[in-house]
């Protein structure tokens, strides 16, 4: 992405814009499982930290008429939800007691942003 920006007060969260924002649930696991721990944990602790801000802020609009900057936010909650399992249960990139990663196959991806009918 090229446009870093994030909604009025989140701009200590834009260094994370470049590099996080993913622009689907197949980038978001490739990204999880090609980053390793020490920056998954610092992702996470500082999104952990702003998360109820993030989710208020997106409450207030729908999904199909956010502007970019909210586009981006979104994307970023939805990555800390990608990691999360990674920090909080296995502390490793790789659900090792799951479903086979290698086996999953996107076959239609749905929308992050647009507004779900």
């Amino acid at each position: 992405m090229t446009d870093h920006s994030l909604p009025e007060g989140f701009a200590d969260l834009e260094r994370f814009v470049p590099e996080w924002v993913q622009p689907d649930a197949e980038h978001r696991l490739a990204k999880r499982l090609s980053t390793d721990m020490d920056a998954i944990k610092a992702f996470y602790g500082a999104m952990l930290a702003r998360g109820e801000a993030a989710l208020a802020w997106l409450r207030g609009h729908e999904l199909g008429t956010l502007p970019p900057e909210g586009e981006n936010l979104l994307r970023l909650m939805l990555m800390l939800a990608e990691v999360a399992p990674a920090v909080e249960w296995y502390n490793d990139q790789r659900v090792y007691d799951g479903f086979p990663v290698e086996r999953l196959r996107y076959i239609h991806q749905i929308s992050d942003t647009a507004a779900q009918v």
